[in-house]
This record gives structure tokens, C-alpha cells and sequence, in this order.
């Protein structure tokens, strides 16, 4: 049993399963916008540390694209190892996209939010260059943290990687607010824009579904576009 493997207190993780409500991992398979009725977010950026908007790219950009993914689900790193990086060249680095990055935990339940914990626990700390080492390492060894013997000792050996000890971890899996915090970004992310699967980008408020490249920038260049009409 995962719960037992990983000794992670399983009721705290079978409550915030619950409360999260799982989404599907790779759901959708099209690029279709949706009329949601979500408007674009004006980012709260007060925040810092583990409660902070996990943010690349400018303040000022026309465009801001939200991506709701899971750390368990092969899809989202996919995207990540494949889509992202000249994403990330062509239009984060250069200013014309700000990316946001949002937990959407997909099965199984209890490593997929001790993963994204264990991710925003790292910011605290190292801030948002940490989150996204993290994050990054997360998506590479998938196969090796969710489907291995132990998977407690590789999250273990994960935290390590951002200068957090063991019982750093396991106080980072019981923090109460911040699974609170993963609770309101997935309300948000099902209520206002109807996100059931992931990875699903929200861009300038518009929800889209993407699996190359070539069709996460056309559309990117289209919102780019329209911001400056």
C-alpha cells in the first residue's frame, strides 16, 4: 500500500484527496478553446515562499498563460521535458509570456500531493528557482519516485536536492494551510475555468489543451496579438 510505504499520516492525504478532487491525467486530447467565462487573472504577487504564485517570465507581459498539471502524471512531464523548454525560450524568457504553474494532483492521491507539498515546502527556503528544481526533478524521475519500491526514500532523496532533511519533509506534508492552498488554486481552476484534466493552460483567461509545440505557440502568437490591439 502507498499510504504505508510512504508513512505520510494516510488520513491527512485521504481528506485532502477528497477535498481536491482528482482530475483525470492527459483528459483531453484537442486544442479547442473553451468559453469558460473566466477572465484573465490579475495575479496576486504579495505572497512569498510556499504560498507564492510559482511564476517564469515578466510582470509586464500582454500574456499570461496558467498551466494546472500534476506532478504524477506522465502527460504534464511530457509536456514539460518536450514543449516547455523552447516555450520557455521563445516566449517566457523574452517577455511576451508569463507563466504560471498550478498543482492539479491527479492519482494516486497521497503521492501527488505529498509531491507538490514537498515542491512549494522548497520555496520557502529557495524561492522559486528551488520550486521549480524541484518540480523539474519530480517530472524526470517519475518512474522511479511513484512506481518504486520506496517511494518515501526518494522524495527523501528529492528534498535533499533542496537542502531539506527528512524531517524537514514530514513537516512540509502536514502543514495544514498549505493544503489548504493547493485546495482553493484547484477550486478555482475547476470553478472558474473548468479544468478537468491536466495539463490545461488557462491563456489570457481562455482555457486550451496542448501537446506540441507548434500548437501552444500559435496559439500563444494569437493571444500575443489580440493583447496588443
Amino acid at each position: 500500500m502507498l499510504f504505508s510505504a510512504l508513512r505520510f499520516r494516510p488520513a491527512y492525504f485521504v481528506i485532502g484527496a477528497a477535498a481536491l478532487a482528482l482530475a483525470a491525467c492527459g483528459g483531453a486530447s484537442s486544442d479547442e478553446a473553451a468559453e469558460t467565462g473566466g477572465d484573465a487573472e490579475t495575479l496576486d504577487d504579495s505572497a512569498t515562499g510556499a504560498l507564492a504564485e510559482m511564476t517564469r517570465g515578466s510582470a509586464d507581459a500582454t500574456v499570461t498563460v496558467i498551466e494546472y498539471a500534476s506532478v504524477t502524471c506522465p502527460h504534464c512531464a511530457a509536456f514539460h521535458e518536450s514543449v516547455y523548454p523552447e516555450i520557455k525560450e521563445k516566449y517566457i524568457d523574452t517577455g511576451k509570456v508569463r507563466f504560471v504553474f498550478r498543482e492539479f494532483p491527479t492519482a494516486p492521491a497521497n503521492l501527488s500531493i505529498a509531491g507538490s507539498m514537498l515542491a512549494r515546502c522548497a520555496a520557502d527556503n529557495g524561492g522559486m528557482d528551488a520550486y521549480f528544481l524541484v518540480l523539474d526533478t519530480l517530472f524526470k524521475t517519475q518512474r522511479t519516485w511513484i512506481y518504486g519500491e520506496k517511494p518515501r526514500e526518494e522524495l527523501i532523496k528529492i528534498a535533499a536536492q533542496a537542502g531539506m532533511s527528512e524531517d524537514d519533509l514530514d513537516a512540509c506534508i502536514t502543514r495544514q494551510e498549505l493544503l489548504d492552498f493547493l485546495t482553493e488554486n484547484v477550486k478555482i481552476g475547476r470553478d472558474k475555468y473548468d479544468v478537468r484534466s491536466t495539463p490545461s493552460f488557462v491563456v489570457n483567461g481562455t482555457l486550451r489543451h496542448f501537446s506540441t509545440f507548434e500548437d501552444m505557440s500559435a496559439a500563444l502568437d494569437e493571444a500575443i496579438e489580440k493583447a496588443g490591439e
